[in-house]
């Protein structure tokens, strides 16, 4: 049976540990820069590169020349302890692991952006390149909330810096073509191809009880080993990092079957900044798990509106929790989801019409913690306004 993980579908972290798949459920720690003198760490920390001025469409072959060489190989060693199996009373013993993965330069700096589940709690990185090496990478950021980290090389040559430029999910729409670039089971910088198959999906976060929203849907073949390699646009720009796949099965070593999620260069964009800046990434909070409301879902509930947000559940002491609004309290099934009804339905905040999932979760992204902001809701037929002050959670 297929279900999503946490609520019943297996979704598989694209990475390879020590030979296996690694599930993404998470694994903390954030790392420490270093404290080199290179003319390039004690330059000015900007943001990543912007999105490129590139107007004119490539095929796959261009964008691979293009772009192959910012790609580069991500390996993270981690140590655990483990019991023997055969002997209870023996004392554990610490195993070395190392995961395989992805990821591309953002700056002529030696900043690598890849998936926090690739390198978060490892003792040791390093950061292959096309054109240069192999050298030790710093842990600059993990944030497990968006599975994103940054990495610095600041011993790269700049001959091996090639920064990809970044475009915008916004700019692109359902069958847009794209490519992923990235080591899928070690065969380094493989190119695949394919369409955005969907947009403004929900995946598992990293830390538990957390989404990842506005996610790319793709066919283009992502597999262990792709982890926090760019998906990209048909003009050479990156629109997202790819970090899961669905199987289908309940066996995490399966492959591709051609659904595969990619975190919005934009919310990447985002942290990448924080982290830069601060070495961390607080996020803006409201507190609620939500469905979104379409046309066939009000009617089947008989609400007075076909579009917004229907709360199923409001997380205990939340800025939500705390500004009274109410998640549902009976389940139902609607075009074969079982979903969480009777809760009230955000239609605005501050006046902008929420339509579906993205437009709330964007909004209070853009806002800083502590914001007073007024949500329009719909409870059981009434609309009313409550006012919430949002708050902040570290990732």
């Amino acid at each position: 049976m297929t279900a999503y993980v946490r609520q019943g579908v297996l979704v598989v972290a694209a990475a390879a540990v020590g030979g296996a798949s690694a599930v993404a459920l998470g694994r903390a720690g954030v790392g420490s820069a270093s404290t080199t003198t290179t003319v390039r760490r004690v330059a000015a920390v900007h943001a990543p590169v912007n999105v490129s001025s590139t107007t004119s469409a490539l095929n796959a072959a261009q964008i691979y020349r293009r772009d192959a060489a910012g790609v580069v190989v991500v390996n993270a060693t981690m140590v655990r302890t483990v019991a023997d199996p055969l002997d209870p009373f023996a004392p554990s013993q610490k195993e070395r692991t190392r995961a395989l993965g992805s990821g591309f330069v953002i700056d002529r700096r030696g900043h690598i952006l890849t998936n926090a589940h690739v390198v978060a709690g490892a003792r040791a990185v390093t950061v292959g390149f096309r054109k240069g090496g192999t050298y030790k990478a710093d842990v600059v950021g993990v944030d497990l909330i968006d599975d994103v980290a940054v990495l610095d090389v600041p011993t790269a040559p700049d001959s091996a810096l090639d920064p990809l430029p970044l475009g915008s999910v916004r700019s692109v729409q359902v069958g847009d073509p794209v490519v992923a670039i990235g080591n899928p089971l070690g065969e380094y910088r493989s190119i695949t191809e394919g369409i955005v198959s969907a947009k403004a999906r929900q995946i598992n976060s990293l830390k538990p009880g957390y989404k990842i929203y506005n996610a790319i849907q793709t066919d283009a073949a992502i597999n262990h080993g792709n982890s926090g390699g760019p998906l990209i646009d048909r003009y050479g720009r990156v629109i997202g990092i790819t970090n899961q796949i669905l199987t289908g099965t309940n066996n995490p070593t399966s492959g591709n079957i051609g659904i595969g999620f990619a975190v919005p260069i934009d919310t990447a964009r985002n942290v990448a900044r924080q982290i830069l800046k601060s070495g961390r990434a607080v996020h803006t909070y409201l507190g609620i798990e939500g469905t979104q409301v379409t046309a066939s879902l009000a009617h089947v509930l008989n609400l007075p509106v076909s579009s917004g947000v229907l709360v199923g559940k409001v997380r205990p002491g939340s800025p939500a929790a705390h500004a009274g609004l109410r998640g549902g309290s009976a389940t139902a099934t609607i075009d074969g989801r079982t979903l969480t009804v009777g809760g009230d339905v955000i239609v605005s905040i501050d006046s902008h019409k929420i339509v579906q999932f993205s437009d709330l979760a964007q909004a209070v992204a853009g806002m800083k913690p502590g914001t007073h902001v007024s949500l329009v809701v719909i409870r059981k037929g009434v609309r009313m306004t409550v006012p919430v002050t949002l708050g902040a959670q570290t990732g």
